[in-house]
């Protein structure tokens, strides 16, 4: 199967090595806006170099077309390539605004083409495992969750495209998006969103120093989300209440960092043959090529890009004006 690739930056060479790790299909096709970059990709992959976007959708055989670029690109990007009738597979956040969001769906249903979106903590350990927990049942049922994100915005420039909401979306779209979408899975559809949010560092651009997100999801349960760029120390990790356990972790990606604790605080032994060794990104991809050769569904559909896009926005809106906000998923 012949895929392209449309942007060849660091999450683009990503995917691309992800592709050809999968085994199952050939990178045919690059394109960037920087020549350089899209010569590098191509000689790295064995691919060959398209001129512009025109070029590189008409290339003869593709079954479908990596989108990796800043947010604010992805809606004008995947409408062209849905028009060239190939499969699309964009990179999160789906847009940096629902509008973009319907747009991208819209075309995706007019032209009869399959769109994912690039959701792919669902396939990093420890999460992948404890979703598969949560639906056996193991802990009982999952009533509440707190999942923080914090960084420090001095890792990029002040002028880098991502500290620039119109570009990327913000921090609960650019970085947010992997756990608002996980919360999403967790707990289903969000009822009201309140958020507070505080700014007064002269770094992170345009990023909050600081933003809490409490979501009261439509079964009564809850999940709070922290973010922000104002950290000198960054922390990613989580806590979720279920009724037979709480499960910890200070490291989120860490699977040897995850504990398990029972009544009465007992810790709980978790069993390393539970995680999968699979590279999340390869089964992210897998999953794509699968939906693409008619093999199974589409496990990220734009719908639920899109719905974790208007978390987000919903997120956004509560911040600014101080009110808690009914969720719309923009469907």
């Amino acid at each position: 199967m012949d895929i392209a690739l449309w942007g060849c930056g660091g999450m683009g060479n990503s995917l691309a090595n992800a592709l050809l790790g999968t085994g199952e299909a050939r990178l045919a096709a690059v394109y960037d806006l920087d020549p350089a970059a899209a010569a590098a990709a191509a000689e790295r992959y064995g691919a060959q170099t398209a001129p512009s976007p025109e070029a590189l959708l008409a290339q003869p055989g593709l079954a479908g077309v990596i989108i990796a670029l800043p947010g604010d690109q992805h809606a004008p990007a995947t409408i062209q390539t849905a028009q060239a009738g190939l499969g699309i597979f964009v990179e999160k956040p789906m847009s940096v605004t629902v509008a973009g969001c319907q747009e991208m769906l819209a075309a995706a249903r007019r032209y009869g083409v399959g769109l994912m979106v690039g959701q792919v903590v669902r396939w990093y350990e420890p999460y992948r495992t404890i979703l598969r927990w949560q639906a056996e049942g193991r802990f009982g049922r999952l009533f509440a969750a707190s999942i923080w994100r914090v960084m420090d915005g001095r890792v990029w420039p002040q002028d880098h495209w991502r500290l620039s909401h119109a570009s990327s979306g913000g921090p609960l779209l650019e970085v947010g998006a992997h756990e608002l979408d996980m919360l999403r899975c967790m707990f289903g559809r969000p009822d009201t969103v309140h958020a507070i949010a505080h700014k007064s560092l002269p770094t992170g651009g345009e990023w909050a120093d600081f933003i809490a997100v409490q979501i009261r999801f439509t079964d009564g349960t809850t999940a709070t989300y922290e973010s922000g760029a104002g950290s000198h120390a960054g922390r990613y990790g989580f806590r979720l209440f279920f009724e037979g356990a709480t499960l910890t972790s200070e490291a989120a990606f860490d699977r040897n960092s995850l504990r398990a604790f029972g009544p009465g605080g007992k810790p709980i032994e978790i069993d390393a043959s539970e995680f999968s060794d699979e590279r999340p990104v390869e089964a992210e991809l897998r999953g794509w090529l699968a939906a693409l050769r008619g093999d199974a569904p589409m496990p990220v559909p734009g719908e639920e890009g899109m719905a974790t896009v208007a978390l987000a926005e919903a997120a956004y809106r509560s911040a600014a004006t101080g009110q808690i906000v009914a969720y719309q998923s923009g469907a």
